[in-house]
């Protein structure tokens, strides 16, 4: 009997086989990978080791022994005003996420599929604008405030704040809720048309469901905005009872008299539970966003 010897370098698949050199640069790839999330995920397992132990000073040690504590989060729960700090934080948050989501709906669905004058020229006018860093107009946000908070008493920096926010987010995200409104066919809304809806029932019944995924992460951008900025609030907030979050650990580390890097990293800790919830209750909203680039049409 012949015994069938059997093809090593049969190959069954339509891609072709990596060369040496596809190999060394894989290996490379994976290298810088690994390099990469090591950059990421280290900081992450001190602050969190940190935050649960209880054999440290003021400052954060990896060095001695791990003894499991909660008295780091005691401390800013009893000796700051760390609850104060997140309520202010997330109404900031909040408030931004809604106004942010009724204006940009209006103006990427406007400009998607409107004509009208000025349309390119104010698209380019957003464009610049958003060359200019926040920062560069402090003076005039103060200006702003001193004149509103005289006609209207109960205008608070912090809404000053959403403002800034909120209008920073509607110039930068009209154009991403534009180039998504863009792939959805005009075809649908003359359809709805020819049914008799008028054109705020298409953009209430046709392009806002659509959309949704794209809504979604736009609202978990104008979330996490707020979590992350330090600048601004600390400018503008000078009352620590009105501090968001950043602003309120930031002052657990920058004196010495006061120094707990331990709290700090328990704040920061707690302070990205209301992100992951955010990014727990859209994450259906934002897999099928990713998803429905595959199948569109």
């Amino acid at each position: 009997m012949f015994k069938k010897k059997k093809n090593s370098d049969l190959y069954l698949s339509d891609l072709q086989p990596l060369s040496a050199g596809g190999k060394t640069l894989l290996t490379i790839t994976y290298i810088i990978l690994l390099i990469w999330a090591a950059f990421i995920l280290v900081p992450l397992a001190i602050m969190v080791i940190s935050s649960f132990n209880g054999n440290q000073g003021q400052y954060i040690s990896m060095s001695g022994d791990f003894v499991f504590s909660l008295d780091n989060f005691r401390y800013l729960f009893k000796e700051t005003q760390f609850l104060k700090w997140v309520l202010n934080t997330l109404k900031i948050a909040v408030a931004t996420t809604l106004l942010t989501l009724i204006f940009v709906s209006f103006t990427g669905y406007a400009y998607s599929r409107f004509r009208f004058k000025g349309k390119k020229a104010s698209l380019i006018t957003i464009m610049l604008v958003q060359i200019i860093p926040a920062f560069a107009g402090i003076t005039a946000y103060y200006a702003i405030h001193s004149i509103v908070s005289g006609i209207i008493p109960v205008f608070s920096r912090p809404a000053m704040l959403i403002l800034i926010y909120s209008g920073g987010a509607i110039a930068s995200n009209t154009f991403i809720l534009k180039g998504y409104l863009d792939t959805i066919s005009p075809e649908l809304d003359e359809a709805a048309k020819i049914d008799g809806c008028s054109n705020m029932q298409v953009y209430r019944l046709i392009i806002m469901p659509l959309a949704r995924p794209m809504l979604a992460i736009i609202a978990l951008q104008c979330f996490i905005g707020p979590f992350l900025d330090y600048m601004m609030p600390k400018i503008l907030l000078t009352n620590p009872g009105d501090y968001t979050l950043a602003t309120g650990l930031f002052t657990l580390i920058s004196d010495v008299r006061n120094m707990n890097q331990p709290a700090f990293a328990a704040g920061g800790f707690l302070s990205a539970v209301p992100v992951m919830l955010l990014f727990l209750v859209l994450q259906d909203e934002l897999v099928s966003g990713l998803s429905s680039g595959a199948v569109k049409g």
